[in-house]
């Protein structure tokens, strides 16, 4: 006679814990990668010294990652990621410029804090992300997720489906600006933030552009 065992199904929409630990390890492989890009750059530190200075064989590190330019990837979608989630979370009666502007900021902070990810890391990470070829690759991979992560927020607040062609206009153009305030960010030594850059390029696009 066969025993049944009580299984509980995961939650619908809620990543299942194998999927929550990989998510964690890529992470933290991803914060070992980055303090070495930050000592001795991109092109000096190799994937056998990423897997040594994270305790795992080269063999696991490429069950979690393509390669060296997929290594930060994890880091860089932290921001992203955390932006979509505040964004949804802003009073809907707030104007979308400043929901953008104000999630950014608010998003970003907060994440890089959790992370444990100084502004002194990441400014070369991003400097190296969006000026070396393959890892502007993964950049704008990051980049195109956001978007899509954006559409359905958008849509919620405008009332709108999210097949809207307005709503996804709206998505790009804000992800767009987000991307160049950051990149702008990184290339130059500017404020010590990048929210700050980031909210003049919000304001500028709401104000106008050369359509």
């Amino acid at each position: 006679m066969t025993r049944q065992r009580n299984q509980a199904a995961p939650s619908p929409g809620r990543p299942a814990l194998s999927e929550i630990r990989r998510a964690a390890t890529r992470r933290e492989v991803a914060m070992v990668a980055a303090h070495l890009f930050a000592e001795n750059g991109y092109a000096a530190t190799t994937v056998e010294d990423i897997a040594a200075s994270a305790g795992m064989g080269l063999r696991t590190f490429y069950r979690y990652f393509a390669g060296k330019e997929d290594v930060v990837a994890p880091l860089l979608a932290i921001g992203t990621q955390a932006w979509a989630d505040e964004l949804a979370s802003c009073p809907p009666e707030l104007p979308l410029r400043e929901a953008l502007s104000r999630s950014y900021r608010t998003a970003t902070a907060a994440a890089l804090a959790d992370a444990g990810i100084a502004y002194k890391l990441l400014h070369p990470l991003l400097r190296a992300a969006t000026e070396l070829p393959t890892l502007r690759a993964t950049w704008l991979r990051v980049q195109q997720d956001c978007e899509a992560s954006l559409i359905p927020i958008i849509a919620a607040r405008a009332g709108r489906s999210p097949d809207d062609l307005d709503v996804a206009l709206a998505a790009a153009m804000a992800n767009t600006a987000v991307r160049l305030g950051t990149e702008r960010w990184a290339a130059e030594a500017g404020p010590d933030s990048a929210a700050d850059v980031v909210d003049t390029c919000l304001a500028r696009l709401a104000a106008h552009t050369l359509l």
